[in-house]
């Protein structure tokens, strides 16, 4: 705790000193991590509207960059601006954490976006080729079988999207990775209960968002929960919103920024569970929540939600019959109509979206 205090003050001076932004912060020393409660929180909004009068490093220092837009039809670009050494934590992360999951030599498919030069599936790579692992980049799946031809058969490792390696564990049981490492979304409990019942695997999982970059907490074969990177302190406001602040961040600090995620922490900060975004809170089913009914159901594959006013609407990759016997019996009330497809497409973090 007492370094990761100095780390603490040290990214707050440094803030306070090369931010317009931060120059609120406080110009005394903390004494206790305790009393990094008592500074503002900072939300996407403020990034989306004073993101570069955060950043803290000449033009030149960056990287790399990373747009992201929020929902809306006037959305705006949310930019996190990274230097090389702000990369060169993230990999060090990365092959901390695959450390405790791979062994030398292992081959390790990754199934998942950004094969952009910097992206994640490259910090992922140079994180485990560290140990001498194999990494073998695919992508986000499009096609299940080629997907599955295309996978070493010998593969120890698979490292992608929750729903995706559900459905392929249940499409091509015939694969027998090892351990299987879910990130890039919410994992509802009955997503990793199938995949490790489908490939008789270890099931682990790893929450991560671009402003924390990329990597953030890792659960590891001590199954303790997801335990966050030296480098970020995590929290939890009284709503259960997750707090994250960074500590060796050169271009762009953030300080107490609320995610939008929801979670559970333990006393020493390790996360027990994401459970999906803040803004779910109010809607009348959540994703995590339709993920645990439909999910649980090995003929259905994939499916989409949104709300139409108080009309939920389904569109459902598999046994549409088994979705409407499980919605009725677990949603009393829920008025629902369900629309077969043959696939989705993928669009990120799954969430229910509105159409008031």
């Amino acid at each position: 705790m007492e370094e990761k205090l100095t780390l603490l003050n040290e990214q707050l001076e440094y803030a306070r000193k090369n931010s317009a932004f931060y120059s609120y912060l406080p110009s005394s020393p903390l004494h206790s991590l305790e009393e990094l409660k008592g500074i503002l929180t900072i939300s996407a909004k403020d990034i989306i509207e004073n993101g570069q009068s955060m950043i803290c490093c000449s033009a030149g220092q960056i990287q790399r960059i990373v747009s992201m837009y929020t929902s809306g039809t006037t959305a705006q670009a949310k930019r996190i601006a990274f230097t090389q050494s702000d990369l060169w934590n993230t990999i060090a992360f990365f092959h901390h954490g695959m450390n405790t999951l791979c062994n030398t030599g292992d081959t390790v498919m990754i199934f998942m976006p950004g094969n952009a030069p910097d992206g994640l599936c490259d910090l992922l790579s140079r994180g485990l080729q560290c140990f001498n692992t194999e990494p073998k980049v695919y992508g986000i799946i499009q096609d299940y079988d080629d997907a599955a031809n295309v996978c070493e058969k010998n593969a120890d490792v698979f490292v992608g999207i929750p729903v995706q390696m559900r459905r392929l564990a249940l499409l091509h049981p015939e694969l027998k990775p090892r351990r299987v490492l879910l990130s890039a979304d919410y994992c509802a409990p009955a997503v990793i209960h199938t995949i490790a019942r489908k490939w008789c695997c270890e099931v682990y999982v790893h929450y991560g968002l671009t402003e924390s970059g990329l990597g953030c907490a890792v659960e590891t074969p001590a199954r303790i929960g997801m335990i966050p990177r030296s480098d970020v302190i995590l929290e939890t406001l009284p709503d259960g919103e997750i707090v994250l602040t960074t500590l060796k961040r050169e271009a762009m600090p953030l300080i107490r920024y609320r995610t939008g995620d929801l979670g559970e922490l333990t006393s020493n900060g390790i996360l027990i569970r994401v459970s999906g975004r803040k803004q779910e809170k109010d809607k009348p089913v959540s994703i995590m929540a339709l993920d645990n009914v439909l999910l649980s159901c090995d003929t259905i594959l994939d499916y989409s939600a949104s709300f139409d006013g108080t009309q939920l609407l389904l569109y459902l990759v598999g046994d549409v019959e088994c979705a409407h016997y499980l919605l009725c019996e677990s949603f009393e009330n829920l008025i629902f109509r369900i629309e077969k497809v043959i696939n989705l497409p993928f669009t990120g973090k799954r969430y229910v979206i509105s159409k008031y």
